[in-house]
C-alpha cells in the first residue's frame, strides 16, 4: 500500500495513452484550432492599429503565447467538470469511502495523471518549436527558467484542483453543480490569462487580480517561460499561490467532512 498513489497515477495514465489515435487527433486538432484563431484575430488587430508591438507583444510573440497558454489551461483542468460530483449523484462514491486510503490523494492521483498527459503535449510543443521555429526574439530556452515554469504549473494545478473540489463538493447539497464548474473554468481562463494576456488589462485591474489566485495559474507560468519576470517577483508570486492552495485545500476538506453527513450513499 505504500506505493498506491504511484500505482493509481500510472493506471490512469496508461488508460489515457491506450487510445493513441484519439490522443493525436485531440492534441493536434485543439492546438491548431486555437492557434489559427489567435493568429488571424491578432493579425487583424495589429494591422488595424498600425502597430508592430502592443503591450510588449508582437505578432510572433503573441502566437507563441497562444500556442502554450491553452495547453497550460488544459493541464490545470485535469479531469474536467464532474470528476467528483457525478460520483455523488450516482452513488459510486461509496466504494471510495470503503478504500483504506485518503480520498483526496486518490482523486489527486487520477487528476494528476490527466494533467501529466497534457504536460507531455506541452513539452512536445516546446521541443518542436525550439528545433524548427526558434526565434530568439520570442523565446530562448533556459533550463532553469523551464524548471521553474514546470514548478509553477504544478503548483497552479494543485491550486485549481482544490478550487474545483470545492465546486464539486457542493453536489452534496445541490442537484446540479455543472454551471458552477463552467463559471470557474471561464473565470480561470479569462482572469488567468488564457484568453488574453493580463498585460492588456488596465493597471488597476491587474492590481486587484494580484489579490486573487487567478494570475498565478496561467499568467505566471507564461511570464516565467518567456523570461518576463524577475526572480524575486517570481518567488513572491509562487508564495502567494501557495497560500491560496493551502486555503482552498482547507475549505475543500471542511466541505468534504460536512458533506459526508449529508451523503446517503444511494445516489440522486
Amino acid at each position: 500500500m505504500k506505493n498506491w498513489f504511484y500505482q493509481v497515477f500510472m493506471m490512469e495514465l496508461r488508460k489515457l495513452l491506450a487510445y493513441r489515435a484519439d490522443f493525436w487527433v485531440n492534441f493536434l486538432g485543439q492546438t491548431l484550432f486555437s492557434l489559427l484563431i489567435a493568429y488571424f484575430l491578432w493579425k487583424s488587430i495589429f494591422e488595424s492599429t498600425g502597430q508592430q508591438v502592443i503591450n510588449g507583444f508582437d505578432i510572433q510573440t503573441m502566437v507563441f503565447y497562444y500556442l502554450l497558454a491553452p495547453l497550460i489551461f488544459r493541464i490545470q483542468q485535469g479531469q474536467g467538470i464532474g470528476f467528483i460530483s457525478q460520483e455523488i449523484y450516482d452513488g459510486s462514491l461509496n466504494k471510495y469511502l470503503l478504500y483504506p486510503m485518503n480520498y483526496f490523494k486518490f482523486k489527486l492521483a487520477t487528476y494528476g495523471a490527466n494533467s501529466f498527459f497534457y504536460i507531455l503535449q506541452l513539452i512536445f510543443i516546446i521541443s518542436i518549436y525550439s528545433i524548427f521555429f526558434n526565434n530568439n526574439n520570442v523565446y530562448v530556452f533556459n533550463l532553469k527558467a523551464f524548471l521553474y515554469f514546470l514548478l509553477s504549473i504544478g503548483l497552479g494545478t494543485i491550486c485549481f484542483y482544490f478550487m474545483f473540489c470545492i465546486i464539486e463538493f457542493f453536489a452534496f447539497w445541490f442537484d446540479n453543480t455543472w454551471s458552477l464548474g463552467v463559471i470557474l473554468r471561464f473565470a480561470t481562463s479569462f482572469l488567468g490569462g488564457a484568453l488574453i494576456p493580463l498585460s492588456f488589462f488596465p493597471g488597476w485591474t491587474q492590481n486587484v487580480l494580484s489579490f486573487t489566485p487567478f494570475p498565478y495559474l496561467i499568467n505566471l507560468p507564461m511570464n516565467i517561460l518567456m523570461l518576463k519576470i524577475q526572480t524575486e517577483e517570481m518567488f513572491f508570486q509562487m508564495f502567494i499561490s501557495s497560500i491560496w492552495t493551502c486555503f482552498f485545500s482547507i475549505v475543500a476538506y471542511l466541505l468534504w467532512r460536512k458533506g459526508n453527513y449529508q451523503y446517503s450513499g444511494v445516489g440522486i
